[in-house]
């Protein structure tokens, strides 16, 4: 039934609150953190979750961070990628998301960004804040209203995003520009000093749609390989190879992911000059 933690990426199906409570507990919190001061104004996530469910905005993954402090269980940092259920259809192969990330335990507001689903590697992209600006809402004030208002303002900039995207598909790139392009993207996630990853490794494709060398497939195949791992890493010390595990932690996944979108955006202003 799951793939990747998207429900139903086939069929398209939202998550229902069963599926949420079983991916992201901490989206039902009936509290907030004992850590909170007075001036916390606690909102569930759930609250806002049927409040852009009501406006057509369906969940379609959650995730959230494990925590180490026992307290804090319940409260953690969480993220939910959401669809529009009439106007976000699907451009080319993928499909444009809002993504939303809260905790209860003060360590995250409620953030909303643009995400895009790439349908054919079922990779879930967030777009970093220089494209389209990261929506953050305090716990203070009408918070269910504010969330909204942002949800919108991402949605009227997605045009945006998928004109960049446009552009990259556009843009060729020789192998050598492919091997920079690599070798600057793994630095996002390894330590040149501590261990070694094959920049050819990480543009190695998994299956025949990315076999373009257009700037978009280039970009998310090394997307693909940051952040689900699968590559060959090397301790410099030791001379031990491992395969590089899956990125899991909700905020190392947004912090890779839009430091990688604006690496590849970068990239395309460089090409397009």
């Amino acid at each position: 039934m799951f793939n990747n933690r998207f429900y139903g990426t086939r069929t398209q199906n939202p998550l229902d609150n069963n599926e949420l409570r079983r991916m992201a507990p901490s989206v039902f919190a009936d509290s907030k953190h004992e850590s909170r001061g007075d001036r916390y104004k606690f909102i569930p996530t759930i609250n806002i979750v049927e409040a852009l469910r009501k406006e057509g905005f369906l969940p379609v993954y959650a995730s959230e961070s494990r925590v180490r402090d026992e307290s804090k269980k319940g409260f953690a940092k969480h993220l939910l990628r959401f669809r529009q259920h009439d106007g976000f259809t699907t451009v080319g192969e993928v499909k444009p998301e809002i993504v939303l990330l809260n905790s209860h335990d003060g360590t995250s507001s409620y953030q909303l960004s643009a995400g895009l689903y790439r349908l054919v590697c079922s990779n879930g992209m967030i777009v970093a804040d220089s494209s389209i600006d990261c929506v953050r809402v305090r716990h203070s004030g009408n918070v269910i209203n504010n969330v909204i208002e942002g949800t919108y303002k991402i949605v009227t900039e997605t045009p945006k995003v998928i004109e960049q995207m446009e552009v990259m598909r556009g843009l060729n790139l020789t192998r050598s520009e492919q091997v920079v392009f690599a070798e600057a993207a793994k630095g996002l996630r390894w330590d040149a000093d501590e261990v070694n990853v094959s920049a050819e490794a990480l543009l190695n494709i998994r299956r025949s749609a990315d076999r373009s060398t257009d700037l978009w497939t280039t970009f998310n195949v090394l997307q693909e390989k940051l952040l689900k791992g699968g590559v060959q890493v090397e301790n410099k010390e030791t001379r031990r190879a491992q395969s590089a595990r899956e990125v899991k932690g909700v905020s190392e996944n947004v912090r890779l992911n839009k430091a990688i979108w604006t690496l590849a955006d970068e990239m395309r202003k460089l090409k397009a000059a």
